[in-house]
């Protein structure tokens, strides 16, 4: 059995049934994901996107604000994440090896002047958990925790190219594939056709797939079975990363994906659905 995705296991949690003495912390993560994912957001917005009452989702948001996770925006009467949401992601950071991986990410980027996400996986989306942007003014700016269906990234094919339950996402998929952006792939023939090529060759392409003008290089990061629980990946505009570029790149990439294997604690934390 694979191990489990926590950013899936900890949605499934706020989602799902509680177990008893345990359904105001559910409702405290259901408020905190909603807040995370959307930045910042109102109270009564919070209480229709949680589904929880007005009266409950304010008394919530209190003891959020109390414990500094949350902070309310005087101007707009919105919340967003407080800085004790800072230490704590500082704190996971240090213990899943983050901190150790950045400078590794960072040596990409100084060799190839492109900016560098790592990425997990989180049901049929790819999300980015780390970035380093690249120094050049022509680039993508993308911000940690954006999400992109598999099927249109480098990240998301590196990852189902090497995960072995890759079969139960693809069966979801239609035989013609939904256009995120210009360049997707028609179809789920040619997805798989192109997850063969990436076992082949060890990197994953992105051109224009999944936003226009942007072309993306990614490797997967293996655990000690070959599974991919996580990927490196180069982004860059598509005027800067040709196809002999990509070439060039990939084995970067996918040394760079080798590099960051032996840092993280992968199998038991950075697992897949």
């Amino acid at each position: 059995m694979g191990a489990i995705d926590p950013l899936t296991e900890m949605r499934s949690a706020s989602s799902g049934a509680a177990p008893a003495g345990t359904q105001a912390v559910d409702r405290a993560m259901k408020i905190l994901w909603t807040i995370a994912d959307a930045g910042e957001v109102t109270l009564s917005s919070l209480a229709h996107t949680t589904g929880l009452t007005p009266g409950t989702t304010s008394r919530i948001a209190k003891a959020l604000t109390a414990a500094g996770l949350i902070r309310r925006n005087p101007l707009t009467d919105a919340y967003h994440l407080g800085p004790g949401a800072v230490v704590l992601g500082r704190a996971a950071e240090q213990a899943l090896g983050l901190d150790k991986a950045l400078p590794m990410l960072r040596q990409l980027g100084r060799q190839t002047s492109e900016s560098v996400n790592l990425v997990v996986r989180d049901g049929g989306e790819s999300v980015v958990i780390m970035r380093v942007e690249s120094p050049l003014p022509l680039r993508f700016t993308q911000a940690v925790g954006a999400r992109f269906p598999l099927y249109s990234t480098a990240s998301g094919k590196a990852l189902l190219a090497f995960t072995p339950d890759a079969g139960s996402y693809l069966d979801t998929l239609p035989e013609q594939l939904p256009p995120v952006a210009p360049g997707t792939l028609a179809t789920r023939t040619q997805l798989l056709r192109q997850l063969d090529e990436i076992r082949e060759s060890g990197f994953s392409v992105d051109l224009e797939e999944n936003v226009e003008g942007v072309r993306c290089v990614g490797a997967p990061i293996l655990d000690a079975n070959g599974v991919a629980q996580a990927a490196v990946v180069l982004q860059a505009p598509a005027i800067r990363l040709r196809r002999p570029r990509i070439r060039e790149v990939s084995g970067l990439v996918i040394d760079t994906a080798r590099e960051v294997q032996h840092v993280l604690p992968i199998e038991p934390l950075l697992g897949h659905r």
